[in-house]
C-alpha cells in the first residue's frame, strides 16, 4: 500500500512537470512580440489619468497653469495624437495624407510645446517618425525640427 501512494506521487510529479515543460514549449516567444512594431493605440482616460499625475509630480516652474488648463492642454495632444494616427493608418493602407492637413497638425503640436502640453522631446521624435513615413514633406518636417530645438533650448 505504501509503495502505490509513493508511485501514484511520483506519478503525479512527472505528469505536472510534463505539463509545465508543455505550456513553457509552445508559450509565443515573448522576445519576438517585443520586436515587432506595433501602432501606438492611447487609452485617452488612463493617459489622462498618468498625465495628472505626471503634472502633480514634476510642473516645470516656467510653464505654471491651472488644473482645468492642463486638463484642456491634455485632451488636445490625445486629439492630435489621435489625428496623427489617423494618417500613419490612412498611409498604411494606401491613401496619401493631405499635405496641408498635416503642416496644420505639425503647427498644433508646436503650439502644445509653446503652452507646455507636450514636451519639446516627444514632439521632435514624432517629427522624426513622420519624416520616415512622409519622404515628401521632409523638408518641412526639419524645418519644424528645428523650431522644436530652438524653443528646447531656449526653456532650458
Amino acid at each position: 500500500m505504501d509503495r502505490t501512494i509513493r508511485l501514484g506521487i511520483i506519478a503525479g510529479i512527472i505528469v505536472t512537470w510534463a505539463l509545465i515543460g508543455i505550456i513553457y514549449l509552445f508559450q509565443p516567444s515573448v522576445i519576438s512580440q517585443e520586436n515587432t512594431v506595433k501602432p501606438r493605440v492611447v487609452n485617452a482616460q488612463a493617459h489622462i489619468s498618468l498625465e495628472k499625475e505626471k503634472v502633480f509630480i514634476k510642473q516645470d516652474p516656467v510653464i505654471s497653469t491651472s488644473l482645468p488648463t492642463q486638463i484642456e492642454l491634455i485632451q488636445q495632444r490625445d486629439q492630435l495624437y489621435r489625428d496623427f494616427e489617423a494618417i500613419s493608418q490612412s498611409l498604411s493602407v494606401g491613401q496619401q495624407p493631405d499635405f496641408r492637413q498635416v503642416s496644420d497638425l505639425l503647427d498644433k503640436q508646436q503650439q502644445l510645446v509653446k503652452a507646455g502640453g507636450l514636451s519639446a522631446n516627444d514632439a521632435i521624435s514624432y517629427c522624426q517618425f513622420l519624416r520616415q513615413i512622409l519622404p515628401d514633406m521632409d523638408h518641412q518636417i526639419n524645418q519644424h525640427i528645428l523650431k522644436l530645438e530652438q524653443f528646447k533650448y531656449s526653456t532650458s
